[in-house]
C-alpha cells in the first residue's frame, strides 16, 4: 500500500544521511520539497521524483517524511523482497543523488539505488540505499502515518556528519518491470512535506510540495455488494457475511453506506454489553489490495463500540498496516456509515460478523430482502448497487397448489392444498381470499347450541358448528369464520400438510363469472392465501393461479 512511496523517501533520507561524512561549506537556502510525477493520471501508477533540500548550515539528523494520502508504493510487484534482502535489479524501486558542499563534481553529487528490503522492527517495510560513500547500505524505515488514513511516513535518523548535505533526490522508478509508485485517486491538490532536525544549532524545520492528479472522470468505479445470512438452529439470531469488490484499477472509495434490511435487527440483549468506549469484537474482516500481499490484511476484526447513543461499528487491521474504518450505525433508517476511507484501492473487502460472547450481534425473521449499499470515490464518482441477501438455514416458506371445477355449470368448487416449509412450524391458520366472481356465504356456517343439566344442577353448554360445503383433510377444525370476505380456518392442532375442498353453499358464483368461463373468456383465476404457524408468524402467500374450468 502506502508503504512503498515512504520507503523511497526513506531511502532518499537514508542516502543522505550515508554523505555525512562530506566537507561542510557555506550557507544553503532553507528547506523546500519537490514532488513531480511523470504523469498526473489520478490512480495510475508512473515514475516519481522528489528532492528535499535542507536548512543552510547544517547536515539533518531526523528527518521524517509525509506522503500525500493516496501516494503508495506496490509492494506486490515483488513480495519476496520483503521476505529476504535482495540488493539485485528484480528488487530495486529507484535511483537517489545527494547534494553536498564539496567544491566540484562529481563528489557535490553522489549517486545511488534504492531497493525494497524486507521492514526492521515495527516498520511495515525497509528501503536500502547504497552509494559508493559506504559499504554498508543505509536502512530506511517506512510506517503508516497514524495521523493521516491513507498516507505513509518515511522517517530516518543520519549517523553524526562531519560534513553537510545540502539536498537529497529520489527517482522511484519500477520494481519487477511495473510501476513502483501509484499516485492518489482523487484529484485535489496532492501535498506532502517533511520535517527535520539538526546536528548543529539549527531549529527544527519544514517544508511541503505539491502536484494535482487529473482525470479522475476517467478512472472506472463500480462497486460491487453481496450478503450471506446464516440463521441460529434454535431461535432467531444470525450471522452475516458481506462482501465488497471492485476492480484492481477503480478509483479507492472515500465513503460506503451500507443500508440493511427492516427484518435484519440488531440483538439489543446481545449487544447491550458492547455499547460502550471499550466494545467488543462481533466478528472478523479479510481485504485485498493491489498494492499489499493478501497475508497483511488477512486478520482484521469487527468491533461493536457506542459513544453516548451513537453505536459504530469499526473495522480495523493489525500493524504494521494498521488500518481502521469507523461506521456510524444509525438505527432509525437501518444503515452503517462508513464516512472516512483512506485512498487505498481495494479489490475486496469482507465482513464476517457472528457477535459477542457467544451470542449473535443479530437478529432476522428470515423474509426475502435486499442488502443496498451506496459509494462515493475518492475521484467523487457515485455508485448505487442493490443485492438480494443469500439466506441460509431459513425455513421456508409454506407452499399452495390446487384447482377448480364446476365454474362452468354454476357449481363452483375449489381445491387447495397448503404444505408448510420445510424447517418451519406446523400450520395453525390458514385464511382463503376469492377472486371478483367467487365470493363465500355466512349462510352456509349454523351453530347449534346444546345444554345439559348435570347433577349439581349445573347446566354444561357446547356449541357445535355446522359448515356445509367445506371439507378438511389432514387436520381438524377449532374455528371456521368469514372475515373481511375470506375464510379463516383455524385447527384444533397444527398440522403439516391441510387440504380444503370448498363448494356450496359456502361458495357461490355469479351468473357473469360462469358465463364468462363458459364462453372461455376467464381462463385463470387469483387465489390469495395467508398462514399462520405454530409459533404465531403470518405469511402472506403470492397469489396462487389456477385454471378457470
Amino acid at each position: 500500500m502506502s508503504l512503498r512511496p515512504r520507503r523511497a523517501l526513506l531511502g532518499l533520507v537514508a542516502a543522505t544521511a550515508a554523505l555525512a561524512a562530506l566537507p561542510a561549506t557555506a550557507l544553503a537556502a532553507g528547506e523546500t520539497l519537490t514532488v513531480t510525477p511523470a504523469s498526473t493520471q489520478a490512480g495510475a501508477g508512473t515514475n516519481v521524483t522528489a528532492t528535499l533540500t535542507f536548512a543552510s548550515g547544517d547536515t539533518p539528523q531526523t528527518v521524517v517524511t509525509s506522503l500525500a494520502p493516496g501516494m503508495l508504493g506496490n509492494l506486490n510487484a515483488n513480495p519476496a523482497c520483503l521476505v529476504a534482502a535482495q540488493l539485485t535489479p528484480t528488487c530495486q524501486i529507484g535511483t537517489v543523488a545527494i547534494g553536498t558542499n564539496a567544491p566540484a563534481p562529481p563528489a557535490n553529487s553522489v549517486p545511488g539505488t534504492m531497493y525494497l528490503v524486507p521492514p526492521q522492527g515495527t516498520d511495515a517495510a525497509g528501503v536500502d540505499v547504497v552509494t559508493p560513500l559506504s559499504p554498508t547500505p543505509q536502512y530506511v524505515g517506512v510506517s503508516l502515518n497514524p495521523n493521516v488514513p491513507g498516507a505513509l511516513n518515511l522517517t530516518t535518523t543520519f549517523p553524526q556528519p562531519t560534513a553537510r548535505i545540502t539536498s537529497f533526490t529520489a527517482n522511484f522508478t519500477t520494481l519487477n518491470g511495473q510501476e513502483f509508485t501509484r499516485l492518489p485517486s482523487s484529484c485535489g491538490a496532492a501535498v506532502s512535506s517533511f520535517t527535520a532536525t539538526y546536528y548543529g544549532g539549527t531549529a527544527p524545520g519544514s517544508a511541503t510540495g505539491a502536484f494535482t492528479p487529473t482525470g479522475c472522470s476517467s478512472l472506472p468505479y463500480a462497486p460491487t455488494i453481496s450478503a450471506t445470512l446464516t440463521k441460529d438452529a434454535k431461535d432467531s439470531g444470525a450471522g452475516v457475511v458481506v462482501a465488497i469488490t471492485q476492480a484492481a484499477n477503480e478509483s479507492a472509495n472515500k465513503s460506503i453506506v451500507l443500508t440493511l434490511p427492516k427484518g435484519f435487527s440488531p440483538n439489543l440483549t446481545a449487544d447491550a454489553g458492547c455499547l460502550n468506549a471499550t466494545g467488543c469484537q462481533v466478528g472478523t474482516a479479510t481485504a485485498t489490495s493491489p498494492l499489499i500481499p493478501s497475508a497483511a490484511l488477512a486478520s482484521g476484526k469487527v468491533t461493536l463500540t457506542a459513544s453516548g447513543l451513537s453505536p459504530s461499528i469499526s473495522i480495523s487491521f493489525p500493524a504494521p498496516f494498521a488500518i481502521t474504518l469507523t461506521g456510524v450505525i444509525n438505527l432509525t433508517n437501518g444503515s452503517v456509515t462508513y464516512a472516512s476511507m483512506p485512498d487505498v484501492p481495494l479489490t475486496s473487502l469482507n465482513l464476517t460478523i457472528t457477535g459477542p460472547n457467544g451470542q449473535k450481534a443479530f437478529t432476522t425473521d428470515c423474509t426475502p430482502a435486499n442488502i443496498g449499499g451506496t459509494f462515493t470515490a475518492q475521484s467523487g464518482a457515485t455508485h448505487s448497487v442493490t443485492q438480494p441477501i443469500t439466506f441460509v438455514d431459513c425455513p421456508a416458506k409454506p407452499t399452495t397448489s390446487g384447482s377448480t371445477g364446476g365454474l362452468a355449470k354454476g357449481h363452483p368448487k375449489l381445491t387447495l392444498k397448503v404444505v408448510h416449509g420445510k424447517g418451519a412450524p406446523n400450520l395453525s391458520t390458514v385464511a382463503i381470499g376469492l377472486p371478483g366472481g367467487l365470493s363465500f356465504s355466512r349462510s352456509a356456517i349454523s351453530s347449534h347450541k346444546t345444554c345439559t343439566t348435570l347433577k349439581d344442577k349445573k347446566k354444561k353448554c357446547t356449541t357445535t358448528t355446522l359448515i356445509k360445503g367445506l371439507g378438511i383433510k389432514g387436520g381438524t377444525a377449532k374455528s371456521v369464520a368469514i372475515k373481511g370476505g375470506k375464510l379463516v380456518v383455524t385447527l384444533k392442532k397444527a398440522a403439516g400438510t391441510v387440504t380444503f375442498t370448498v363448494s356450496g353453499p359456502l361458495l357461490s358464483e355469479t351468473k357473469g363469472l360462469q358465463t364468462k368461463v363458459a364462453k372461455h373468456k376467464t381462463k385463470t383465476l387469483k387465489f390469495g392465501v395467508k398462514v399462520t404457524d405454530a409459533k404465531g408468524t403470518a405469511t402472506t402467500l403470492a397469489p396462487l393461479t389456477l385454471k378457470a374450468h
